[in-house]
Order: C-alpha cells, then structure tokens, then sequence
C-alpha cells in the first residue's frame, strides 16, 4: 500500500519522474467475508485427517495441494488482539530452528515454528516509541532483524534492529527489548536488504522525497546512512542485487528493481553517493505498480504485481512479466491472469515457482517454468478467507517461502499467523519436501579446530538413506578446508578433507549413504580451516532426502 502523502518527505522529482503521488488505497475491509472456516469444517470429507488437504479443504479452508500444519490466533501473537501484517523468517545458524517474524500493527512477534504442529511464540517486540498503525516491514541479515513501520502513528518509528540470537533459551512469551536503533528518518513502509553488500534500502519514508534510504548494516547494531536516490519520487518496495544478469554492461553492478507506483524503475546503487536510474517502464493498465520479485539468480526476468488494477480495470487476479536482459529497456513479455478477482499483493519466488499472497484468495503457487515466455501456471493453492475471494483488503498480506523445511508462513491481516507445507510430490517437485536447506553466512574462523557450524532442522520421517548435501562456501584455498556431515544421532562423515590446494571456493553435491539412521533431526555441517592467514565464509547449504 502506498505510505500516507503527508508522511512523504521534501524534495522535487526529476524531470522524468512521476509527480503526486497515489492516495494510499489501503483500508482494511473484512466485511462479506462469507462462512468461517469452522463453518465449513462441518463439510469436511469422512475420515480426512486434520490439517491434511483433502476434498478442496484443510480444516475448512479451501485448498490445493496444500497442507496446514498450524493456526494461530492473533490474540495468542502477543500484545494483544491487534492486526497482522508483513511476515518474514529466520533459522538459527547454531540450532536450526525456524522463527517466523511477524508483523503487527502495534509490534513484532516472533514464532518457533520448528515442531510446525506446534509453534511457540518467543516474545513480542512493541514498536519503537509504542507507535501503532497498519503498516510494518522486516527483513533479517547477520542474524539481526530490521524493521521499519509507516502511517501517522508512526511517526518516530526509524530503523529498529533486534538481535535474533538473543531468542536462544528465553522463557516464551515475553516481552522483548530492540538491540539498536537509527532514528534518521520516521515513518517508513518498506525495507530490503541485499545480503550479499550489507546494505538496506528503506523505501516510501520521508527522506529522499519517499526513494531508497541506503544504509550501511555491515556492522548490524550500528547502522548508518549511505546515500539517496531520489530522482524517480516515491519508492512502494524494491530488490537489490549484485547483477548476475545478461546485461555485461552492469555484471557485477549493485542493481535495485524499484516499483514505483507507476513504473519499474531500474537503479543502479553500486557508487551509494552517486546513484544512477538507468531506466524507468509504465505498462498497460497500470494503477498501482506495487510489487515484484527476480524469478531466480539469472537476474533476466521478474514478476510484477499491481495493486489496485484488479478492483480498478474490473478484471481478476493480474501478475505482470518483464525480460530485464537489457537493464536500460526492460520489456514486457507476458501477463498471468489468475482464477480469482482478488487482489495481489506480495510474491516471492523459489525453485522455479512464485509463491503469491492474494488477500482474500491466500496462497497461490505458480509453476514459473515457462515464465521466460511469460507464462506462469497455478498448481497449488491454500485460501484464509473460504467465503470470499472479492478485491478487498482482507486476507494475507504476505508469505515467508524459504525455510529449509518446506514449510511456508502466512500472514493473515485478521486472523493470525498460518503454517502451511506445500504437497510437492503432489505438485510435482521444487521448493521443499525432501529437501532442506540453510541460506544464513557463518564465517569461517581462521586455525580453529571447533570451526564453523551450521544447523538444519529436518522434519522427514523415516530412514535417511542415500542423501545428497550441496555445500557453498568461497575460501582462497580449499586445501585448507575440512568439511564434515554431522546426523542427528552424532554420526560424522567427511565431505572433504583438504584436497584442492590452492583452489578457491568450494561449491558442490556430495552423496553421502546415511543408511538406516532417523532422517528427523538437526542436521549439522562443520567446515574447519586448519591453516592461519586465510579465512572464508559458509554461505549456505542444502541436504536432500530420497
């Protein structure tokens, strides 16, 4: 939704750019919502087991290949029975476990969701300054969450950073302090982080006439401002990346995708003094650009969503797709139409499906496998609101899609946090099911003996087997490294033991036979670097199950 024009701060748009900006479209609306879910339980198939989609449901609520795992009731979020909102995640580079951070008018909570049957709330962060109103953001980086909010309420909100790490063996539940603050610009309504420079681009605040807000949160409880972009006006939210695209001209290049209420606006951030729009695309039928994600790390396609087309231009669910190849003039290649008249909001994208969350019609996951010539395909679906599937603000507003497990979260604006796992042998493969994967850096300390870990939690029954681990870690020499397999009954075997010489990075699959031992467990991979000078980093890695 679009942060409030009196919130918006100082500062003429180029000549190029987009003048006033769009009234902010966004008021909660549960009215006509049609029956409960509890309503049609009492319709559930014979015999079908709780949370298991079967005939169209899960516990009442319409479904498609989509199980549901865990309700929560936003009066047991926490602080109260106020609103939800954004939503994101965090796993626990030492345990494992899975965290949901959700977003709440007044404040964040955060979720164990590990035993997904049974999540636990940890604690309750209130809103820097006990601000309250209907917009808040997060996203995590080195195990640190950053959080802005937007609307009048919020008027003094900033940056608020909380350490994740402080979760570990807290009593659940309570009420829960923010690490560190940056309190040079007030309300804001969005924020993304690139991972891979330590940078956060806070959008739609009111400095930088609403644009990207760069700061520097390399060292996360001393964030600091780097720079602005202010050329294209108003910012709704961004992606920024280091380009891996097929544009040469920019490879390497820090890019933001910037959705602009009007456009896709292309900047380039690398010189944070110096930023530079290298183009700015208007489409068909445009009524509120809100949205979007890269398909994948090629970085030559995204997926759009605009916000108020669907109840504007009276047609159903609109995804928009672009060929970005030639940053300088993206290209429209395709347009999906979905089955429903709701509203899109957010999307995200993983293993070549895009994970929509369409208010009053839920989840939607699209096969993306024909998205480069822009076609997308829905497989699978899991809807909060079963009476309604009309373009009002009700419903979820976002979705969490990445945790090792499979497993995706939920927010639903009145109702309260959702778990929810993706059927993937239903569906057909990708994002989950057997596989589970851990995408938080760990440094790699330099002659340590106890390295580096790093946990997943693995709900697979049964026997493990014959597995395959792909690790990705950039070190100087590979010769130096020891990387060990640790199962959950505290078998080790070795992946690599100090073989490559004077190779850098190590990114590869290994198979490893398991045998009979337990799949369910915490799952550890422990890379040693036994010489001195060199150090490197574990960025991630993955273990999939026959």
């Amino acid at each position: 939704m679009a942060a409030v024009l009196a919130m918006l701060g100082a500062g003429a748009p180029a000549a190029h750019a987009h003048s006033a900006m769009f009234p902010d479209g966004f008021r909660f609306d549960d009215s006509n919502e049609g029956p409960s879910a509890a309503q049609l339980r009492q319709q559930r198939p014979a015999n079908a087991p709780a949370g298991v989609c079967a005939g169209g449901q899960a516990d009442g609520y319409p479904c498609s290949k989509v199980d549901l795992r865990a309700f929560v009731p936003k009066a047991s979020l926490g602080g109260g029975t106020q609103n939800l909102n954004d939503i994101w995640g965090w796993t626990d580079p030492l345990t494992g476990a899975e965290i949901a951070i959700v977003g709440r008018t007044h404040g964040t909570a955060f979720v164990d969701i590990s035993v997904p049957t049974a999540p636990v709330l940890l604690g309750f962060l209130p809103s820097h300054n006990g601000g309250s109103d209907a917009w808040r953001d997060i996203k995590v980086y080195a195990d640190h969450a950053f959080i802005v909010a937007d609307g009048g309420g919020n008027a003094s909100h900033g940056l608020q950073v909380f350490d994740l790490r402080t979760l570990r063996g807290l009593p659940p539940g309570g009420t829960l302090s923010e690490t560190a603050h940056l309190g040079t610009f007030g309300p804001a309504h969005n924020i993304a982080i690139n991972e891979d420079t330590g940078y956060a681009y806070v959008v739609g605040s009111n400095r930088c006439s609403g644009g990207l807000y760069m700061v520097d949160v390399s060292s996360p409880q001393a964030p600091a401002f780097a720079g602005c972009f202010s050329a294209d006006g108003y910012t709704h939210d961004t992606q920024c990346v280091v380009y891996a695209g097929p544009d040469a001209a920019y490879a390497g290049r820090e890019i933001c995708v910037a959705y602009n209420e009007d456009t896709v606006t292309v900047v380039d951030v690398t010189n944070k003094a110096n930023p530079q729009m290298l183009s700015r695309t208007p489409y068909a039928g445009v009524r509120y650009t809100h949205q979007g994600w890269f398909l994948d790390g090629s970085h030559d396609t995204i997926i759009v969503n605009d916000e108020l087309d669907e109840s504007s231009n009276g047609h159903n669910t609109r995804s928009y797709l672009f060929d970005l190849s030639d940053l300088d003039r993206p290209v429209e290649i395709g347009r999906y139409t979905g089955p429903t008249p709701a509203i899109d909001h957010n999307l995200y994208t993983r293993d070549g499906y895009v994970f929509e969350t369409n208010y009053r019609a839920g989840l939607r996951i699209l096969d993306a496998s024909a998205a480069r010539s822009g076609t997308l395909t829905e497989v699978a679906y899991f809807d909060t609101i079963p009476g309604s599937d009309a373009p009002q603000f009700s419903g979820t507003w976002s979705s969490y899609v990445w945790f090792g497990s499979g497993n995706v979260v939920l927010s639903d604006i009145g109702g309260g946090l959702f778990v929810v796992a993706p059927d993937w042998d239903a569906i057909g493969g990708g994002g989950g099911g057997s596989s589970f994967e851990n995408t938080t850096p760990v440094a790699i300390p330099d002659r340590n003996l106890a390295g580096a870990t790093s946990a997943i939690a693995v709900t697979r029954s049964g026997q493990a087997g014959t597995v395959e681990v792909t690790v990705d870690i950039t070190h100087p020499a590979i010769g130096q490294l020891i990387v060990d397999l640790i199962s959950p009954a505290g078998t080790v075997r070795n992946l690599h033991n100090r073989t490559g010489g004077s190779t850098d990075n190590l990114q590869q699959t290994y198979t490893v036979d398991a045998g009979t031992e337990a799949a369910e467990g915490t799952w550890q991979l422990r890379v040693r670097d036994i010489r001195r000078r060199q150090t490197g980093t574990l960025h991630g890695w993955r273990i999939r199950f026959p």
